[in-house]
């Protein structure tokens, strides 16, 4: 199709079309056309319009916080899919249906507390106070002005206090906590015993059960379409060999980099803590001061070593299992007082009982790690590797450029673009769409599923699909998806059928066994008589370790009336053995046995859970009472 509009697209018809866009220049202006451009509509909520370029900035700052988040877990090609777009708009339509809301019942946020909110939030104090240039830096961190940013905090208030009113119907009484904590930690007996299926060799197949279950099953027998692929694949990694490295461009960027290359001094300590609140009467700061004066005078005597006292005495939960150890820490990590003491000591000594806002604690210094700036011979290695991934980063940008002009120019071939990037391309044959996505991203396989990709031979656009990589493919070779004949699969499929035989042949036995014993036979005789093990689990839990998780799963999921009530259940596992078992003697735990603790937690997750449900409900009838059109083919 391309081919052919190329080819008459010459002489007169070329001047028409010249002349026709000319004259709506004239008429109507360009600036119309960029107006339209940069007011591309990414959805409609009651009317109101989320333009691209609002739905574009939420994006980004979305996928930064979760890389900031996710560190290195982080999945730069999840952010390329179609479904992670569409639910960053989805996000976007349900923030502005609740700012609509907010409108229509013209709540405020008075400036008071607007001033308050933002005065005491944490992310804005510097020293213990409000910074004023700490608010503007984050405010330009998010793209916005100091305005903008109050503005939209005070619209984040207000969709707060929407939140906090559908919070109000998703709480959970501590009697509910208790009576779910009972439940899950109930016991019970389990009794069972275990049909294993037959020997596959003693199973029969006949060719026309063969047939039959082939033509049965042969969806599961098709293979899926299979592409072989010409693609171009433009790396970071690569650039960085082709960045050209000599001593003085290493040394100018050691020089303007130098911090990079310095390290902190870091001290290493154990330390004992006797807590103490902040707060606390001056009787019970004493006695916390003379409790660590006597178990320093303890570790200073040699009766005991630091790392005995604190796995004993010490009340800091996240170093006492470790003897106190804190591990090497710069300056500006530790409490002040801490700090200070910490690196006024020499090694191997014992300070005083040093106070902070925690308690009192006792510190022996363990270790030093000096501090300082890597000369250039020593940090080389760093600096070329840094340096060399500049270079390479400015040379992608660059590249990644070139990538994109070539294929717009020879849309049909990735030879020009090959040798722009001065790149081969590279071959991947009869490939699955699963295969493709492995080996590229999910992004590059629908891309190679495009009807003028697939059918027409042209080659994909540059796709990023992240960790500085770009690929752009054609479609060389296309294998349809295909059943293959029996024949092929006589071996495979009779395997199959022979699973399936045995298997239902064990269900079919053990349910006749569990109908006996819901008659009423006695499960010792009747287990006997087929030569099964009855084996018994006294007071079981749902972790027990003595069943399997699959049967745990049916046994606790029966009603059983009362401590004195029994029942059974057959449960078909995985293995192909089918278990028949007795449930029986239920046993509840009074709440006075059960921990507090757990009841809270319970209580805290059953409100969290309820919460969720509830706003989705809520934002359910907003989204049903409302008009709401998006454009996901947009973003």
């Amino acid at each position: 199709m391309m081919e052919f509009i190329r080819e008459r697209a010459q002489g007169l018809v070329a001047v028409a079309i010249i002349l026709l866009l000319c004259l709506t220049f004239l008429l109507w202006g360009i600036e119309s056309y960029i107006s339209a451009a940069r007011q591309v509509i990414a959805a409609k909520i009651n009317g109101e319009e989320i333009q691209l370029a609002e739905y574009q900035k939420s994006f980004e700052r979305m996928r930064q916080r979760a890389q900031q988040e996710q560190g290195a877990e982080f999945n730069a090609e999840l952010w390329t899919r179609d479904t992670t777009k569409e639910r960053v708009l989805d996000a976007l339509v349900e923030e502005r249906l609740v700012k609509q809301l907010v409108e229509k019942s013209r709540m405020r946020i008075a400036n008071g507390q607007l001033a308050q909110y933002i005065s005491t939030s944490e992310a804005f104090i510097v020293d213990g106070k409000f910074s004023p240039p700490r608010f503007n830096q984050i405010a330009q961190m998010m793209g916005m002005s100091d305005t903008g940013l109050e503005q939209q905090i005070r619209a984040d208030l207000a969709q707060q206090q929407i939140r906090a009113g559908v919070a109000l119907s998703a709480f959970a009484l501590k009697t509910e906590a208790q009576q779910l904590a009972q439940l899950l930690d109930q016991k019970r007996d389990i009794a069972y015993a275990m049909v294993q299926p037959a020997d596959l060799k003693a199973a029969t197949v006949i060719d026309a059960e063969l047939e039959t279950f082939y033509k049965a099953h042969q969806e599961a027998y098709r293979v899926p379409e299979k592409l072989t692929l010409e693609f171009l694949e433009l790396k970071l990694e690569d650039l960085k060999r082709e960045a050209a490295v000599d001593d003085k461009a290493l040394q100018d960027y050691y020089d303007a980099h130098k911090p990079n290359y310095t390290t902190q001094e870091q001290r290493s300590v154990n330390h004992v803590l006797i807590a103490v609140k902040k707060d606390a009467p001056a009787s019970a700061v004493e006695a916390a001061k003379l409790k660590a004066s006597l178990l320093r005078g303890l570790i200073a005597s040699g009766n005991k070593t630091i790392e005995q006292v604190a796995k004993e005495s010490s009340e800091d939960i996240g170093s006492k299992a470790e003897g106190g150890a804190t591990g090497f820490f710069p300056r500006g990590v530790m409490a002040p007082e801490f700090e200070k003491a910490a690196f006024e000591m020499k090694a191997g000594e014992l300070s005083e009982p040093v106070k902070t806002d925690f308690g009192f604690h006792i510190i022996k210094l363990q270790d030093i790690r000096a501090g300082g700036t890597k000369s250039f011979a020593e940090a080389r290695a760093d600096v070329e590797a840094a340096y060399r991934t500049e270079q390479a980063e400015t040379l992608l940008s660059e590249r990644a450029e070139q990538f994109s002009d070539a294929l717009n120019e020879h849309p049909d071939s990735l030879t020009a673009a090959g040798e722009r990037l001065k790149l081969k391309p590279e071959t991947l044959t009869a490939a699955t769409r699963e295969a493709i996505s492995q080996r590229f991203s999910d992004a590059v396989a629908a891309a190679a599923w495009e009807p003028e990709v697939l059918n027409e031979g042209l080659a994909t656009p540059a796709i990023d699909i992240g960790s500085n990589r770009m690929v752009a493919l054609r479609v060389t070779a296309r294998e349809p998806a295909k059943v293959p004949p029996l024949a092929e699969l006589k071996d495979t499929v009779t395997e199959q059928l022979k699973q399936e035989k045995v298997r239902a042949a064990a269900i079919a036995k053990g349910e006749a066994l569990l109908a006996r014993l819901k008659k009423g036979e006695a499960a010792a005789e009747v287990m006997a008589q087929e030569k099964l093990d009855w084996v018994k689990v006294i007071s079981a839990n749902r972790e027990s370790t003595e069943v399997s998780r699959a049967v745990a799963r049916a046994a606790f999921g029966l009603a059983l009336k009362d401590a004195d009530a029994s029942a059974f259940v057959g449960v078909p596992l995985g293995t192909g053995a089918y278990a028949v078992v007795e449930v029986s003697h239920l046993r509840l735990p009074k709440p006075e046995e059960i921990e507090g603790r757990k009841v809270e937690a319970i209580q805290r997750d059953t409100e969290s859970f309820r919460l969720i449900s509830s706003w989705r409900d809520f934002m359910a009838e907003l989204r049903e009472a409302a008009s709401i059109k998006t454009y996901p083919k947009v973003l």
